[in-house]
């Protein structure tokens, strides 16, 4: 076996491990971050959107940023649509990846990296995870968090953008 499929293999192993239902929780010490969030446009005119980015990000990159400035160009350029945020949503340590730097690293790695943005956010959720956590989950939490039916939630109500692993 390759060196690179052995390095995969673990990831996939994960997966592969993951409960049916999403074992999620949520820490006292948890707070989904809102401050860089823009409001929906008040006339209605324009479907707000979210940008979520799920990865490992051991580590992150200026091509992972450079993703969410393609993504916000294109937005900008669509008349209907209306960026509202973005985030980075780090997988959790169970995923396994050898080599994968320990989630508190990984997660203030991201904030350093978001610091000067002013709609790029970092969301923990996924990272401290106990088990690893499947994408949809992942989406159904900000979902949850975003649209309303969350700890954060308040109106507005816009989509939430999904970018597979």
């Amino acid at each position: 076996m390759s060196s690179s499929v052995n390095v995969h293999a673990h990831s996939i192993a994960a997966v592969a491990r993951a409960s049916q239902t999403s074992s999620g929780e949520y820490f006292a010490d948890y707070t989904f971050a809102t401050q860089k969030l823009a409001r929906v446009d008040a006339k209605g005119q324009k479907q707000g959107v979210v940008l979520v980015a799920c990865g490992s990000y051991s580590p992150v990159t200026n091509l992972h940023l450079r993703m969410f400035e393609m993504a916000r160009d294109y937005i900008n350029d669509t008349p209907h649509l209306q960026l509202l945020g973005g985030y980075f949503s780090p997988v959790s340590d169970a995923y396994n990846k050898p080599g994968l730097v320990p989630w508190q690293h990984r997660v203030a790695m991201l904030e350093a990296g978001c610091a000067s943005s002013d709609w790029i956010m970092v969301d923990s959720w996924e990272s401290r995870q106990k088990e690893f956590q499947r994408t949809a989950w992942v989406l159904d939490h900000f979902d949850k968090m975003v649209n309303g039916d969350g700890k954060a939630g308040k109106e507005p109500r816009f989509v939430v953008l999904k970018q597979s692993r």
